[in-house]
């Protein structure tokens, strides 16, 4: 399915793609259909079905899912490490997203666009303005799920950004209470050992190596971890690795960040956008260096 878009696409610009809109009222209903489904559905399933909106948006015409289906291709492009196409194609969702004047899709689109492709094309720091921007146009239009995802990752950038823990974990509690609210608490799960690798770094915490704590459920990491793993929660192994890894490292428990490091790798789809691939594998290298200096093996 990604060849044959690739070949639809293949020497088209956003105004050929632009130039047929689809009024079709059964191709408008399925495309609705298409998009929403490939939200909740499983990752490897949603693909085939972003495929099909870009795919149908060629034969039959642009419709308000259109920039949907160019932001999460443009985010597949990237993971793949086709960046020069992800951000081709991450500026045609915009660009259609605004030419057919798209309002309700601006929080989803983003979401999709910052999480996917933005952190690894832009700095890091540009990012924070639109992301907090696209929450606030989803909570105007209603969708507090695209709203939420916004908000966890605001917190995940600002924790990379800002110079302040204490405001990152200000903003954190806030966006925590208004998920709550929203009914939105499974989409903020990722957000959960940010707040205690916070808490750990700012010293509420009596074995700050260890990613246990009150922002955890259950105030253990092995428990967290082993919940999600029978979950199949991978969005939420992820960072809780990442996490620990990251405290483990800072407070000099080497043999704790390796394993992390070990089993992050070890995941069949390491997840990225709250955690960036590139993080893990230069973490990776710091613990590698210090384990080396610290026990004169080779294998480091």
């Amino acid at each position: 399915e990604i060849f044959k878009t690739k070949l639809l696409l293949m020497g088209k610009d956003v105004d050929i793609i632009m130039s047929k809109v689809m009024d079709d009222k059964q191709m408008l209903a399925i495309m609705d259909l298409l998009e929403t489904t490939s939200i909740y559905c499983p990752p490897y399933f949603g693909f085939i079905l972003v495929f099909r909106i870009v795919q149908l948006s060629i034969s039959h015409g642009v419709s308000v899912n259109t920039a949907y289906g160019f932001a999460y291709y443009s985010g597949i492009l990237c993971h793949l490490g086709d960046l020069c196409n992800a951000s081709k194609y991450a500026k045609f969702s915009l660009d259609i997203m605004q030419r057919m004047q798209a309002r309700q899709k601006y929080c989803r689109v983003y979401s999709c666009l910052y999480f996917g492709v933005f952190l690894k094309t832009n700095h890091m720091h540009s990012c924070l303005g639109p992301v907090l921007k696209a929450r606030h146009e989803g909570l105007k239009a209603g969708d507090t799920l695209h709203a939420t995802v916004c908000a966890a990752l605001y917190c995940s950038i600002a924790f990379r950004c800002e110079k302040k823990l204490a405001s990152v974990k200000q903003v954190l509690t806030h966006f925590k209470r208004e998920a709550k609210v929203y009914k939105q608490e499974a989409m903020w799960t990722p957000a959960i050992p940010l707040e205690q690798a916070i808490l750990n770094l700012m010293g509420h915490t009596d074995k700050p190596n260890l990613l246990d704590g009150s922002a955890i459920p259950s105030e253990k990491i092995d428990t967290l971890i082993s919940n999600a793993k029978s979950d199949d929660a991978e969005r939420l192994l992820c960072v809780a690795y990442y996490y620990q890894m990251l405290v483990a490292y800072i407070f000099d428990d080497l043999e704790l960040a390796i394993k992390m490091v070990e089993e992050y790798l070890g995941l069949e789809n390491p997840f990225e956008g709250m955690v960036a691939g590139s993080e893990v594998i230069f973490l990776y290298g710091l613990t590698s260096l210090a384990q080396a200096r610290k026990t004169n093996e080779v294998m480091w």
